[in-house]
């Protein structure tokens, strides 16, 4: 800056030069002296040094000032492939395999008795699977099916394998059930043993497999007294019903028999004013305390059966009534290999002229083979005790 200066003031002091120089020129229009020449010489110099101030040279440095000033430029933007690409993923060594283990079984289908098949009550049936040795192991006949929990249903403990299964064949292998006889579903589940007794199933996760059935419930009347009151074991005696001296009493005779009557007897007067249909007579043995019982054959209760009747007294014919006639009236029951009775029920009915409802519920004997036991006992002597059991049925 101080150079240009310099020049500018020399430029300056130049032109004053010549002007004072021009003011003894003479007047006109002289030819271009040489003084001229050096005026117009020293003008265009000027110029010219002006013109280079102006213009700063090309090659000039930014100064220390300017540098610092100056933008910085900006840096390229990733692409949308570069900033959205995943990192690399580090090589990775591959895993060992899992070892196969040695007893393991794998269900295939259902041979015989699919889920939820409907069996008849005590009847007998063969479930059948098929099974696949999934395990690296093979299956000898040492190896058997086991049951492992559930109702059995008179299932084996257990049930050796029918032939070796080598790892990943197949076999067919079944167990002879029976059927509950009480109505319901039931389901008896299964695992496999190996030869050192040690228990596997399906899976890794040892489940059982299973058999799974409906017993249907027998509904309506199961059972009636009179229609199979011929088929009952009648006895009588003086005393307890259940003793071994009771004697054999022939179903279905003389109304005058000392020994007893177990009869069917129909359209007579009973005690309450009504004419009977059918409806089942019992006189206990003539004499005091005279008992007499009838042990019907076994049938198997389900849970929800009802024994139901009606008990009272019959008029005899030529009777204006049943006077004093008292007795218990009981219903017992025993299994069928066994002497030992068990009371059910029992209630003291003298002639009120009303019969008495009987309702017992048998669900306590649910799924056991029972023979019911009618009972009459007279409480003194037999006089007018001429009971009868009106509609006597077992119904679910």
């Amino acid at each position: 800056m101080v150079f240009m200066r310099k020049h500018l003031a020399a430029g300056a002091l130049l032109i004053l030069a010549l002007l004072l120089s021009a003011c003894n020129m003479p007047n006109g229009q002289p030819t271009e002296s040489g003084a001229g020449l050096i005026y117009t010489a020293a003008a265009q110099t000027v110029q010219a040094q002006l013109t280079q101030v102006s213009v700063p040279p090309a090659t000039a440095a930014p100064t220390p000032t300017d540098a610092a000033l100056a933008t910085p430029q900006a840096q390229p933007s990733p692409t949308l492939a570069q900033a959205t690409a995943p990192p690399p993923t580090p090589t990775s060594i591959p895993a060992s395999p899992t070892p196969i283990p040695c007893d393991r079984a794998k269900f295939v289908k259902d041979v015989t008795y699919l889920d939820n098949s409907e069996v008849a009550p005590g009847a007998s049936f063969v479930k059948t699977w098929r099974l696949q040795n999934d395990g690296s192991c093979t299956w000898t006949t040492a190896y058997a099916m086991v049951f492992s929990g559930g109702t059995s249903m008179d299932a084996p403990a257990s049930v050796p394998m029918p032939a070796s299964v080598a790892p990943g064949a197949t076999v067919d292998i079944s167990v002879d059930l029976v059927a509950p006889e009480d109505g319901g579903t039931y389901k008896a589940e299964f695992k496999l043993r190996n030869a050192s007794n040690t228990t596997f199933g399906l899976g890794d996760g040892a489940k059982s497999f299973w058999v799974q059935i409906k017993v249907p419930v027998e509904t309506g009347l199961l059972s009636d007294f009179l229609v199979s009151a011929d088929e009952a074991r009648w006895t009588s005696s003086l005393g307890d019903a259940s003793s071994d001296g009771s004697a054999e009493l022939e179903f279905g005779g003389a109304d005058d028999d000392p020994n007893g009557v177990a009869k069917i007897k129909d359209g007579i007067k009973l005690e309450n004013g009504a004419t009977s249909g059918k409806l089942l007579l019992m006189v206990p043995a003539h004499g005091d305390d005279g008992v007499i019982s009838g042990t019907y054959p076994a049938y198997t209760v389900q849970n929800g059966d009802h024994l139901k009747a009606r008990v009272g007294f019959m008029i005899p014919s030529g009777a204006s009534g049943c006077g004093s006639a008292k007795v218990k009236f009981q219903v017992a029951y025993k299994e069928p290999d066994s002497s030992e009775v068990k009371l059910l029920w029992e209630s003291a009915k003298s002639c009120t002229g009303s019969l008495l409802p009987v309702d017992i519920d048998l669900s306590s004997l649910k799924g056991r083979a029972v023979q019911i036991i009618l009972v009459v006992k007279a409480e003194g002597s037999i006089a007018g005790d001429w009971a009868i059991w009106n509609s006597p049925r077992i119904e679910h």
